[in-house]
């Protein structure tokens, strides 16, 4: 499914935008490509066209060696930027990759800095960054640092300058209900979130927090807060998938060059179905060309 969106993305990229296809021919033909209507670079594997609806080890195979080759054409500045495609987790396993996730192969490329997920809604100006990522909910508490956390407002902060945000106004998502409710409820606030913020504002960036995260979701989407520092992956992704539709982007903030995604899955069920959304992928196509220009 994910070339036909990619295709039907394409009708909307503005005036003068240059758009590269890179990936399998034979994935690509299949779902509609065909010589001028956009330059391919084609991976060149041979590898028979997976059928739609499941995650396999070819699939995976494809979807790697598409990936590897769209850095290589951004490193080599052939590119100015990188739309990727959802990628399934499990079929780049059963091919051998070493990545669990996008995310993780950026991370690589991002040096000392580090990479962070950050989602939006552009047309609602709804903007979030993640300091945890695809781990389970249990391993949160204890992969939180206060270092981690003010690294990540201080890219969120950097991603809504970028925006035009003059001086972002920020706020953390507490991690337990009620943002701990002083330690009754937990003590990761008092014990790690609080010296976060104390470091970010000696910094001179401005962040509220933390706060219990269903009220900053609420003044966020109010517009009292520019952007969220949000603590876990549903933290994130549920309000703004709520608020949001299937309009959410991805963006990798802290690489070397732009990089963004639809914030939705692969939607396996979908494809097996033959439906299909392009405005996810629309979207994180009009965002980098924003980046860019």
């Amino acid at each position: 499914m994910g070339p036909g969106v990619a295709l039907a993305a394409l009708r909307r990229l503005p005036r003068g935008v240059r758009a590269v296809l890179v990936g399998e021919r034979s994935v690509w033909v299949r779902a509609g490509w065909r010589p001028g209507s956009a330059e391919l670079r084609d991976t060149g594997l041979g590898l028979k066209v997976p059928a739609p609806g499941r995650p396999t080890r070819d699939g995976g195979r494809l979807s790697a060696a598409s990936f590897e080759e769209a850095l290589r054409l951004v490193a080599r500045g052939l590119v100015g930027g990188v739309v990727t495609e959802p990628v399934s987790k499990e079929g780049w396993a059963l091919a051998g990759y070493p990545w669990t996730d996008h995310t993780d192969r950026l991370a690589a490329l991002a040096g000392a800095g580090g990479a962070h997920m950050m989602l939006g809604v552009p047309s609602k100006e709804l903007w979030c960054v993640l300091v945890t990522r695809h781990i389970p909910l249990k391993d949160v508490p204890r992969a939180l640092t206060a270092r981690e956390v003010a690294a990540a407002a201080a890219r969120l902060d950097e991603a809504l300058r970028l925006l035009g945000r003059r001086r972002p106004r920020l706020a953390l998502c507490g991690l337990n209900p009620h943002a701990g409710e002083s330690g009754l409820l937990g003590g990761e606030e008092r014990r790690v979130l609080l010296p976060a913020v104390a470091a970010v504002r000696r910094e001179g960036l401005s962040l509220d927090g933390p706060l219990p995260a269903d009220s900053a979701w609420r003044l966020h989407a109010e517009g009292a807060y520019d952007g969220l520092v949000c603590l876990y992956h549903d933290q994130a992704l549920i309000p703004l998938k709520a608020l949001g539709g299937l309009s959410g982007v991805n963006w990798t903030v802290g690489l070397p060059f732009t990089r963004t995604s639809p914030a939705h899955g692969t939607a396996y069920d979908a494809a097996a179905a033959g439906k299909s959304d392009a405005s996810a992928f629309a979207e994180a196509s009009l965002l980098a060309c924003r980046l860019l220009v």
